[in-house]
């Protein structure tokens, strides 16, 4: 009987049979109190899955395992480096009968008992490497008791000498390198290698607490948050609505989150100026307004400490604010031209300042100088249209630069220390020119947290993520962009992809496969979503509008919905298997979907009445304008700008409509790829499996087949499409 069953991994050298050699004896890798003494990686143990919490026979732990060791030392294949092999022991505790039949065992498996194993070779034998996808393992039988080496690693013995007995159950894992965050706030209990120990007040606070004098005053440090979202965890797509954030009588352009997640920048735009409004986080209280700016901010952009704010504007100048002083102006200004349409710190040599401008220039400027204005350190030439996005990877070592004309250049910007001339090794590296964004203007370009890849973000309505060493590109579609400078952005673990949209709809969509997993339909922007930012410690996603009192609307992902969206789901499907291929649409209202009380009869009846007399407006309308006009073809306001609609006899086919969920958190939609209701599984570490629905899609075959007229098929897609305002169909 299994109760709570564990994974310890192990990361093992094929050559010895023993755990690998750190690559630096001073870096803690798997825990931050190792010692010098630890030389090699120690294996790592999940947290226990309770089946009776989490209500379920299938243990899913989706925990993110780190360890503190340079990706590529793991994956180099010479004759010095490691073979590295990663073992999985599947492992539950020790019942007290077991522990009292026999004492032996107890201490020769030091409390646990082994239920199964699992192994992973990261580089194969013909060369490939198994890393940045998910794998299934087959999951083997532990042996009989053996006479084990003193030498070797007993998982590695069993995987070496002994047959292999099939268990019946697989096991899915995903290895891939992680981008590690600059700062990990310390915690109760340490769960990573980076991450302190600290309890609410230390020894050394009591102690400079006792040795200061009665009179002198105590400043008081920040308060320390602790996030839901543990350090290296997985981010979940945020499923509530939080909080809106007021910003100007024009809305706001672009949002940012510092580093240390707890103060939010908005870019706002309103009749007296072009105020930047910085906000509390978690609390979204107002904190202060840095005014100077006379035109649009288009780009913000922290420093590594959060003690500096740079701001970019159309008013021809990039501003510098320090964020403690309480001064109204900036602490530095950097004049150019004409328009600056982004700017960047430069990530190690954080006195560095990188911008780009309408004139097609980039220019570097020092900051670091007691004048006002910055001294202009270097001008770079390469681009022939203006400049719309920088980024920097991690290292600072490159710098990727995008265009109006859908040019990418790649710089060298390595800075060394104490360098008096930092740029001097400046370079172009390569120049990017991708035939599908020829003549395209990129609005937005995003290092991958892996560091391999680039979010390229153009106005053709197509999101890209390019493979930066073989410059192969993956598409996304279902935003729309052909006009507006639209942002987008990576969550920090690099496990999902959010897009603003000219219709007002944010867009979720999973970078490793290509499916749309999730949307926002319902945020009440009548503007384009400009920009999305996702918040680096929790669980937070921002988003903002440039239109008439557009606020910035915060969610946050919310155990209790996600469930009543399982529920939903579970309730949605059971309905499918009823109807066959009944037309009635199935839509969930605000009223009865989610609610924390079920509503009464009358309520229930005033929603079915509304809802029945809204369908036969809907009707009466099509068939007014589908009688009146002998061309066959759907109104465009019902397709995206790119749908591949043609007339023939099973056009319907070629559209498959989405049914909303629409819950109290303003219609978070969970969809996806298939053609039928399938599910995906989310869970955090102490929360119950939530099973979300890919994709919501019209049923083929005789759905949409059997249409003997446009009329009916027009009508047929938009019984199966929640409406939600007046419908204008134009022929």
């Amino acid at each position: 009987m299994i109760s709570h069953p564990m994974v310890k991994i192990h990361v093992i050298d094929q050559n010895t049979g023993l755990y690998v050699k750190k690559e630096h004896r001073n870096r803690a890798v798997s825990s931050f109190y190792e010692q010098e003494r630890v030389e090699n990686v120690l294996p790592i143990m999940t947290q226990p899955y309770d089946f009776k919490h989490f209500k379920s026979r299938l243990p899913e732990w989706e925990e993110q395992i780190v360890f503190n060791e340079r990706f590529s030392y793991f994956l180099q294949v010479s004759e010095e480096s490691p073979r590295v092999i990663l073992f999985f022991e599947i492992l539950d505790f020790l019942s007290m009968d077991e522990a009292k039949a026999n004492s032996e065992v107890q201490v020769q498996e030091s409390g646990f008992r082994k239920i199964a194993w699992a192994f992973l070779k990261l580089v194969g034998a013909n060369g490939v490497l198994n890393i940045n996808g998910k794998l299934r393992l087959q999951l083997y039988c532990p042996p009989p008791r053996i006479r084990s080496q003193l030498n070797v690693v007993k998982v590695f013995e069993w995987w070496s000498k002994c047959p292999r007995i099939r268990y019946p159950s697989t096991l899915y894992v995903t290895i891939k390198g992680l981008k590690l965050p600059d700062h990990v706030d310390p915690s109760f209990r340490s769960m990573m290698a980076l991450q302190q120990e600290q309890g609410s007040t230390s020894y050394c606070e009591l102690q400079k607490e006792t040795s200061k004098g009665g009179n002198e005053p105590v400043v008081e440090e920040k308060e320390i948050i602790k996030w839901s979202k543990l350090p290296g965890q997985v981010c979940r797509i945020p499923n509530k609505h939080l909080f809106s954030l007021h910003t100007g009588d024009r809305g706001c352009f672009c949002i940012n989150f510092s580093q240390n997640g707890r103060m939010l920048a908005a870019a706002c735009a309103g009749h007296d100026g072009y105020p930047v409004i910085l906000y509390e986080i978690p609390s979204g209280h107002y904190l202060r307004e840095l005014c100077g700016h006379l035109n649009i901010v288009y780009d913000l952009c922290w420093s590594k400490d959060d003690q500096h704010l740079l701001t970019a504007s159309s008013d021809s100048t990039v501003r510098m604010w320090k964020i403690e002083s309480q001064s109204r102006s900036a602490v530095k200004v950097f004049p150019h031209p004409s328009f600056v349409y982004t700017a960047k710190f430069h990530p190690v040599a954080g006195y560095l300042v990188v911008t780009g401008c309408y004139d097609s220039v980039i220019r570097v400027w020092n900051g670091k100088v007691k004048e006002v204005h910055g001294q202009l350190l270097q001008e770079f030439d390469g681009h022939k249209s203006f400049i719309n996005s920088l980024c920097f990877d991690t290292e600072g070592l490159h710098m990727y630069s995008g265009d109006s004309s859908g040019l990418i250049i790649v710089w060298n910007t390595l800075v060394r220390e104490n360098e008096q001339h930092p740029v001097r090794l400046w370079n172009i590296n390569k120049e990017i020119r991708e035939n599908d964004i020829k003549g395209i203007p990129i609005s937005h370009l995003e290092v991958h947290p892996n560091g391999r890849r680039l979010l390229i973000h153009a106005k053709d309505s197509t999101l890209r993520i390019m493979d930066l060493r073989m410059l192969s590109t993956r598409k996304y579609l279902g935003a729309a962009n052909y006009r507006e400078k639209i942002h987008s952005t990576l969550t920090p673990c690099g496990t999902f992809l959010f897009a603003g949209s000219e219709d007002g709809i944010a867009y979720v969509w999973n970078p490793e496969t290509g499916d749309q997993v999730a949307m926002y339909s319902d945020l009440s922007f009548t503007s384009p979503l400009r920009d999305v930012a996702f918040h680096p410690h929790e669980h937070m996603v921002a988003f903002c509008a440039f239109g008439q009192n557009e606020p910035v609307l915060v969610y946050i992902y919310d155990y209790k919905v996600a469930q009543q969206q399982a529920e939903m789901v579970k309730d949605f499907n059971g309905s499918l298997t009823t109807i066959g291929t009944h037309r009635n649409p199935l839509i969930f209202n605000n009223s009865s979907a989610v609610q924390d009380t079920v509503a009464s009869a009358t309520d229930q009846f005033v929603n079915d009445a509304t809802m029945s007399m809204r369908m036969k407006k809907v009707k009466k309308k099509l068939e007014t304008v589908t009688d009146s006009s002998n061309l066959l073809l759907p109104a465009p306001s019902l397709f995206s700008p790119h749908s591949k609609f043609r007339l023939s006899d099973t056009m319907g086919t070629h559209l498959i409509p989405q049914h909303p969920f629409t819950t109290q958190s303003g219609a978070f939609s969970p969809v996806g790829k298939s053609t039928q209701i399938t599910s995906s599984i989310l869970q955090m570490n102490d929360d119950t499996p939530v099973s979300l629905p890919k994709r919501i899609g019209a049923l083929p075959g005789p759905e949409t087949q059997n249409c003997q007229s446009v009329k009916e098929f027009i009508q047929t897609h938009l019984l199966h499409t929640r409406i939600e305002r007046d419908l204008k169909v134009v022929i």
